[in-house]
């Protein structure tokens, strides 16, 4: 870019330029640095139009990319997913997690069978409990009523 060319040889005008002894200041030809300023400004124009083109052709190039990216992946995935439909693994697999639910299936069928067995059994013993205190219970009005 042109601009830039510019702005060194500005740098180079001052770096080069007298200095004012006593002081950081520096004498600059007018007429060379109007000369450089006015030469910037008829540039700076060609050069933004130029990086904006640049820009806009990268965002075009980007967005492209990315739907072309985007496109590949899935075509991918359903390349993926038909192998895998057909793929004999698949097959096998299933029928693993048949055998496999089945199993699941039936174990929970005995839990469930052990835990109701499990839970009679408590039930008969807290039943047998509860008779003999009602027995008691009984008794023990008896006993009171013949006491009186």
């Amino acid at each position: 870019m042109k601009c830039f060319k510019i702005i060194e040889e500005l740098q180079g005008l001052i770096m080069n330029s007298s200095k004012i002894p006593l002081s950081n200041k520096v004498v600059v030809d007018q007429e060379q640095l109007l000369s450089l300023l006015d030469e910037l400004l008829r540039d700076l124009p060609e050069d933004l139009k130029d990086a904006d083109k640049i820009i806009q052709d990268r965002q075009k190039i980007l967005i492209e990319a990315q739907q072309e990216g985007e496109l590949i992946v899935k075509e991918a995935k359903e390349n993926i997913e038909k192998m895998v439909n057909q793929n004999e693994i698949t097959k096998l697999a299933r029928e693993k997690s048949d055998q496999i639910l089945a199993f699941a299936k039936q174990t929970a069928r005995e839990l469930r069978a052990g835990a109701n067995a499990y839970a009679d059994e408590i039930l008969e013993e807290a039943q047998q409990c509860l008779e003999n205190l009602l027995e008691t219970l009984k008794k023990s009005r008896e006993e009171l009523k013949q006491s009186r």
